[in-house]
């Protein structure tokens, strides 16, 4: 453990719990023509750096729950995704005008079941779970399907602010890492 632990060491997650009705969902889909392989291997080895830098995205801090270890931007990342990692974000949203810090928690990367689970940390506007789960399609290509259930206690921001704000950041997320899957020559 470090001299000085994180400030998010002592923040929970605040997960999705499938017996509560109280959760709004949202999904994406995206489609990549690389392999299974490929796209699962790039999901979890990006840089969180690369992976959430956007318009709107933008990586703050990393911080592994099981070994200590804190990334900030510009650092070298040669870790991988792995369970109780935080991942604290800044969101810039109106360009900028409005500036917000929201962490997440790596609570499942299991590549039998094809599936990365994150979750809201608490102090966040919104709590609940993103299901990232991959799908081998006939032709080769994968499909990765971004399932997210959520709440923040306003329905305001559920239904009008959060569907639209989301689908950009995950878009960017996304984005970023079809575009740092090798390509073939």
């Amino acid at each position: 453990m470090p001299p000085h632990p994180s400030p998010y060491s002592q923040l929970n997650s605040i997960c999705y719990s499938a017996s509560d009705s109280n959760y709004h969902e949202h999904f994406e889909k995206y489609l990549y023509d690389q392999t299974f392989e490929e796209v699962w291997n790039t999901y979890v080895t990006i840089d969180p750096a690369k992976a959430w830098a956007g318009k709107m995205i933008h990586f703050n801090q990393l911080y592994s729950r099981s070994t200590g270890e804190e990334v900030f931007p510009g650092q070298e990342y040669n870790g991988g995704m792995g369970v109780g990692q935080v991942i604290i974000l800044n969101l810039h949203v109106f360009n900028g005008a409005i500036k917000l810090t929201v962490g997440h928690e790596v609570m499942e990367v299991d590549k039998d079941k094809r599936l990365i689970r994150i979750c809201y940390l608490e102090n966040s506007k919104s709590e609940g779970s993103q299901f990232i789960t991959f799908k081998t399609l006939p032709d080769g290509k994968t499909e990765v399907s971004h399932k997210t259930f959520y709440r923040s206690g306003s329905w305001f921001r559920d239904k009008i602010i959060y569907p639209y704000f989301h689908t950009k950041a995950i878009n960017e997320f996304h984005g970023n890492v079809r575009n740092a899957i090798p390509t073939r020559a």
